[in-house]
């Protein structure tokens, strides 16, 4: 992961896949969803995946969300994950089953939302 000296803004279609996992009903998602103006972008995967670093102000109030990944989406050849550590967004992954480089983005139109089912008795919140 190559780190930015200087965060920047989501480009469109970043947040319009966060927009599309955060559509999905889980715990916690109202809360991510504050998040989700404050964003900013502080590095990004240099294999051409789409992957990227996030982050938050301090002082935003951490979410009660399934971590580390409390929503995904998924479709052929590829998997996009929220990935999320102390109520915070920390990761948007994308996860690709083939070699090719640089993949085309994932759009919403081409993924299904899927949230992982409640581990009884292992699952943390904050």
């Amino acid at each position: 992961m190559a780190k930015f000296s200087k965060p920047r803004a989501l480009k469109p279609e970043e947040e319009s896949l966060l927009l599309f996992l955060l559509s999905a009903d889980f715990p916690g998602r109202d809360a991510l969803m504050v998040q989700l103006p404050l964003i900013q972008v502080t590095g990004d995967c240099d294999c051409g995946c789409g992957t990227v670093d996030l982050s938050v102000p301090d002082g935003i109030p951490p979410a009660p969300a399934r971590e580390p990944i409390p929503v995904e989406a998924r479709g052929v050849g590829v998997d996009v994950l929220l990935l999320v550590r102390a109520g915070l967004i920390q990761c948007l992954e994308i996860v690709t089953h083939g070699d090719a480089r640089p993949i085309s983005y994932p759009t919403p139109e081409r993924l299904e939302l899927w949230v992982p089912p409640p581990m009884r008795g292992r699952e943390r919140s904050v």
